[in-house]
Order: C-alpha cells, then sequence, then structure tokens
C-alpha cells in the first residue's frame, strides 16, 4: 500500500477499476480522485484519465452540467497529447454520450459515441468497441428506440458467447444484458424477458448490488406485463430491499420509475401521485428529458381521470422544460402529445399553446420526401422516410398561416376530424391508420399516416381493367363501409382517388379507404356540413341536410355507375370517368342495385351495405360464367 501511495497513477487505475464496478461510495471516492490529481505531474498523460472519472462521477452525483465541464476538460489533455491518446479519447467519447443520454439528448449521446467508436476500431482496441457496442444500446434504450436495442443487445450477447467470445468484462456484459431486458419488457416480449432475468439472477453475483437491483426491477415489469401482479410486487420489494443506504439518486430514481409503471396499470390517483413524485426526482437531477415523459404519462394518468385541465398543464410544462433544455426530439414529442392526447377537439387551442411556448422542431429534418402524391388547397401530401424507423409513411403537410380565419377553423376541422376517425378504426387493414400528428411552432401541422402502395382506383380504371372485373372491388368497399358506419363513422368523400387497391401478401387486392378528412365522426360537432366532391357527394349533403351513412351509399353507387362509361338510364346521375373505348351497356343487375343506391331522397335509398356486396358479387360470378361461356372451345 505504501508504494501504492506513491504511486499516482497506479491509484489512479484503481480508482479506475472501482468507478466501473461502481463499488465504493461517490463523496469517498471523489476525495480520492481530487488527491491523486493534485499528484499527478502538471504534464502526466494520466490528467486526462483522472478529469474524465471526475467526470464520471459528477454525473452519477447527478451534476451532469459539470460532467460535460469535466469531460471537455479531459478531451482537451488527451488531444493535446503527442502523439493524441486515442485510447482514452474513445473513453471519454463513450462517457460524454452517456451524460446526454440520462439526460434525454439521444442526438449529442450519438454524436459523442460516433467518434469513440472511430478510434477505438482505428485503433485495434476490441475491448473499448464492445463497450461502446453496448453503450449504443443504452443509448438507444434512452432513446425508447427498443427495436433497435433489442437487435443489437441480442447479437451481442450471441457474440460474447461464441469463442473467441468479445473481450467485454463481465459487469459491462451483465449491464447489457439488463438493457436487453429493458428492451424486451418495453417491446410487450415479457415471458422472454422473464427468462433472461431468471438467467442473470442465477449468475449475478451479490455485490455490487446495483445489476441485482437492476435485473429485479426488470423482473418486476416482467411479471407485471404478465399481469402477474403480487408476485411483481414481491419483485420491486426485492429490489427495494438492494437500495442503497445513502440516497443515490440514480437508484432511486429508477425503482420510483417501476413502482410507477405498476401503479400507471392499476390506474386511478395512485398513478397520479406516483408519477408527481417521479417528477420531483427528476426535476431536482434536472433530468429534463426523463421529467418530460414522465409529464406524458402523468397527463395520460389524468386525462383517464378525467381532468383535462391538469392534463393538459402537464404536457405543457413538460414542454416548456424540454425547449428551455434544448432537447429538441423530445419537445417534438410532447408537442405530438399535445396535439393527440386531448382529443381532437382541442387541437386548435393546443396549437395556439403550442405557439406560445415555441423551440425548434425536428420535423423536416426527420422525414425526407421521395414524391408528391397530391395537392389540394390546404397543402400537399408526399411519399416520405421516417427517418425515426426508416419506414415509408404518407406525411400530410397542412399550412394554417396563409388562410383566413375561416378557412384556418375548417383545415382544423379536417385535422381534426381525421383523427377522431382513426382513433374509432384502429388498426383494421381498410383504412389508412393515421401515426401521429406533428406540429412546427409557428408553422403547419402534419398528418404522418401509413403509406399504402398501389394504384388509386381512379388509376386502376384508366389503365383498362374490364369494368366486370371492378365488381369485387366495389364489394369490398361495400364492406368497408359497412364497418365504418359499425364504428359511428361516415366517410363522405368517397371517390376513386380516395381508394388504394392495395396487393396483399397472397396476391390478392383490396381496397384501402383514405383522406377521413371530411368524415362524420359521431360524439363529435360538425363544422364540415357541405362539403364533398361532385357528382359523389350525396343531394341532403350538398344542401346542408341530415347526413348518415347513406350519403357514401350514394357515393358508391355513382362510383359503380361510371365504371360503365355513362351507358345508364338518363336519369342516373353520372360519375366523371367516359370510356371512350367501346362503352359497354350497364347488367341489368348492377343497372337495378345502382338506381336503389342513388335515389334522391335518403329515405327512399337501398341502405343495407352486405346486400349491396352480395349482389355485387353475384353479378360479377354472373358475367364470369357469361364471359366464360362466351369463349371458343380448345
Amino acid at each position: 500500500m505504501a508504494g501504492a501511495a506513491n504511486d499516482p497513477e497506479a491509484d489512479l487505475a484503481e480508482l479506475e477499476a472501482e468507478i466501473d464496478e461502481r463499488r465504493g461510495d461517490l463523496a469517498e471516492l471523489s476525495q480520492r480522485l481530487d488527491k491523486t490529481l493534485a499528484r499527478l505531474p502538471p504534464k502526466s498523460n494520466s490528467r486526462a484519465c483522472a478529469y474524465r472519472l471526475i467526470g464520471v462521477i459528477r454525473n452519477r452525483q447527478k451534476l451532469s452540467a459539470e460532467a460535460l465541464t469535466w469531460l471537455s476538460k479531459a478531451r482537451a489533455e488527451a488531444e493535446a497529447a503527442s502523439p493524441p491518446d486515442y485510447h482514452e479519447l474513445a473513453k471519454i467519447g463513450r462517457e460524454t454520450a452517456v451524460v446526454h443520454a440520462w439526460r434525454g439528448d439521444d442526438r449529442s449521446a450519438a454524436m459523442a459515441l460516433l467518434p469513440a467508436l472511430a478510434y477505438a476500431t482505428l485503433g485495434g482496441d476490441r475491448g473499448e468497441t464492445a463497450k461502446i457496442i453496448a453503450e449504443f444500446g443504452r443509448i438507444e434504450l434512452e432513446a425508447r428506440r427498443f427495436a433497435s436495442v433489442a437487435m443489437v443487445l441480442r447479437l451481442l450477447a450471441q457474440r460474447l458467447e461464441q469463442d473467441p467470445p468479445l473481450p467485454l468484462a463481465d459487469v459491462d456484459a451483465n449491464r447489457a444484458r439488463i438493457n436487453f431486458c429493458q428492451a424486451l419488457n418495453r417491446l410487450g416480449a415479457h415471458e422472454e424477458a422473464l427468462q433472461q432475468t431468471a438467467a442473470l439472477l442465477g449468475k449475478l453475483p451479490p455485490k455490487p448490488p446495483r445489476l441485482p437491483f437492476l435485473t429485479r426491477l426488470e423482473e418486476a415489469r416482467a411479471l407485471a406485463g404478465l399481469k402477474r401482479f403480487d408476485k411483481s410486487a414481491t419483485s420491486l420489494r426485492e429490489a427495494e430491499a438492494l437500495l442503497p443506504a445513502k440516497d443515490e439518486a440514480y437508484e432511486r430514481s429508477e425503482y420510483l420509475q417501476v413502482k410507477t409503471e405498476l401503479d400507471e396499470l392499476k390506474g386511478g390517483p395512485p398513478a397520479v401521485e406516483s408519477l408527481r413524485t417521479l417528477i420531483g426526482e427528476y426535476s431536482d437531477q434536472e433530468l429534463f428529458g426523463k421529467e418530460a415523459v414522465a409529464r406524458r404519462a402523468l397527463a395520460n394518468a389524468l386525462f383517464k381521470l378525467g381532468k383535462t385541465d391538469e392534463a393538459r398543464e402537464a404536457l405543457a410544462d413538460g414542454l416548456r422544460r424540454a425547449v428551455k433544455a434544448r432537447l429538441d426530439d423530445v419537445a417534438e414529442e410532447v408537442r405530438a402529445d399535445m396535439l393527440k392526447a386531448a382529443g381532437a377537439e382541442h387541437l386548435e387551442e393546443l396549437a395556439k399553446a403550442i405557439d406560445l411556448i415555441g423551440g425548434s422542431s425536428t420535423v423536416e429534418r426527420r422525414f425526407v420526401r421521395l414524391d408528391r402524391l397530391g395537392k389540394g388547397g390546404a397543402g400537399e401530401v408526399s411519399r416520405a422516410v421516417d427517418l425515426a424507423n426508416g419506414r415509408q409513411v404518407a406525411l400530410k403537410k397542412l399550412e394554417l398561416k396563409a388562410y383566413d380565419e375561416d378557412q384556418r377553423r375548417a383545415i382544423i376541422n379536417t385535422i381534426k376530424t381525421e383523427y377522431a376517425a382513426a382513433g374509432k378504426l384502429g388498426d383494421d387493414h381498410r383504412f389508412a391508420q393515421v401515426i401521429d400528428l406533428l406540429m412546427v411552432p409557428a408553422g403547419p401541422i402534419y398528418i404522418v399516416q401509413k403509406y399504402i402502395e398501389g394504384p388509386t382506383l381512379r388509376q386502376l380504371y384508366a389503365s383498362g381493367v374490364p369494368p366486370a372485373s371492378l365488381l369485387g372491388l366495389l364489394a369490398d368497399i361495400a364492406d368497408a363501409l359497412r364497418f365504418l358506419h359499425a364504428h359511428c363513422v361516415v366517410h363522405r368523400d368517397l371517390k376513386p382517388e380516395n381508394v388504394i387497391v392495395c396487393r396483399s401478401e397472397t396476391g390478392e387486392d383490396h381496397p384501402v379507404l383514405i383522406d377521413l378528412g371530411i368524415a362524420l365522426v359521431a360524439g363529435r360537432a360538425d363544422g364540415l356540413e357541405r362539403f364533398g366532391t361532385p357528382p359523389y357527394v350525396a343531394p341532403e349533403q350538398v344542401h346542408g341536410g341530415a347526413v348518415d351513412g347513406r350519403a357514401d351509399i350514394y357515393a358508391l353507387g355513382q362510383m359503380i355507375a361510371e365504371i360503365w362509361g355513362g351507358k345508364v338510364p338518363s336519369r342516373l346521375t353520372l360519375g366523371l370517368l367516359r370510356r371512350a373505348d367501346e362503352p359497354m351497356p350497364m347488367p341489368r343487375g348492377v343497372r337495378t342495385i345502382v338506381r336503389e343506391m342513388v335515389r334522391e331522397q335518403p329515405e327512399r335509398r337501398l341502405a343495407d351495405l352486405k346486400i349491396i356486396a352480395d349482389a355485387l358479387r353475384t353479378e360479377r360470378q354472373l358475367l364470369a360464367s357469361r364471359q366464360a361461356a362466351s369463349q371458343p372451345q380448345a
């Protein structure tokens, strides 16, 4: 020990091992580190390591600003060395990423981790490279990209079992396995998470207690996800018993996070109180990203209790903190929640609140537009790639500032209506799903929808498909409308442009109805009474009368009529399309059903969509049989 006392570099190596393995009291480690640093020569290459370790301790003491300052000093020392200390620079970058990730700034974390990975890889440091890969998993976890975490850490776990294994210390390997469990729980894979936690608990040493503590928390999450609440409570108590005797902010916050999640599953006032306590913890630690996520959960719990005003204020507070901390991605998520969580009815007032709070937006850099799908009076729809997950989406951009109050109110009504309708329809494959609502402060509102691959019904008709072969698709549209009406939604803008013909994995075509912007949704005020597209818009809709599902039946009748190019009774209103190539007469059975569908008075109109769908399929079979009979025999 005497020799070690005279060798500050040996002391520094011992301190690094203790800090990496989370051994010892933070205050005591800090004092020892200060003494060791004072004994290092002014130009010692080890000063970068000492500064880095001080940064690590400051971060664990919930002093993230000080941590970043010390890590910046460490980087300057390592860069000034001759030659630069790339091994140390890799470690500094990794620890800097840890600080940013814990604060909720995954973008800055990734920017710190990228050069760290380059230094470690180019320097041939396989051990540090493995650590950085594991840290990447943690950053993705903080950013809530759970599928990415699971994929990376599953592969890392496999490499750890190979011969030769990755040179990753047991403590780091086990941390990565715990992060893997965390991702599995977030993805709903609770059975696998429970298997992984059982395996971990069977081999983790009791000390240091942090890893068993984290593993028990994930065990509690998995059991709660499987609705085994009594056993989940037991696991949570076992985790609580492993909390440090002194108040360690991180461990306490992690414990409260899981306790809160379990209370959320049960709902009611206890969930609200737990969330308020957790928010206080995160606020004290200046963890604005985590605080914003907790405030979003608090708002959701308050909405469920009918406390709408308190819920909106919780989201607004979360947005203010994220904007103040310049956490643009977190702020974007809270804005989206402000637009969605309170229900579509409050969109206009929430949009004004978002404008007042302000802040930067990440919407424009999140999406890469590939091509324009359509353009209307209020904005345009583009096929785009969402860089957050790599998926193609339909991105509808709606400008508000260029319009007067009445026009703006109409546009907002279309957004409210589309979102409200989507909420009633769930994930039924016959309707374009609304994925997100986003807003740029003092700018446009975006509706992000699932992108549907395929031509519109209009494009399919123009390609020369025989009219009779479209009857099956039109029958499927009748079935989709039946589902829509059963969920108390009337489309009101049914037309060939708003039907996309999508090919399923089995090779069969099916229609997908899009653009529910002027739909009539039960339980909400109607501010779009006279909207619609001639000639599909029903007479009662044009004149501002009462509208129900029969308006959609009228539109479908028009769509059926127009595919025969005008050879229908003169008293029947026609659609827009005309065929120039040998128009064929509408079959009698189709003509009969269409007449009943497009009657002027809605009370005289055929209103049973099952009868309509069955009739269209029967006519299709008859036409196919006649066509087969007319073919010359081989």
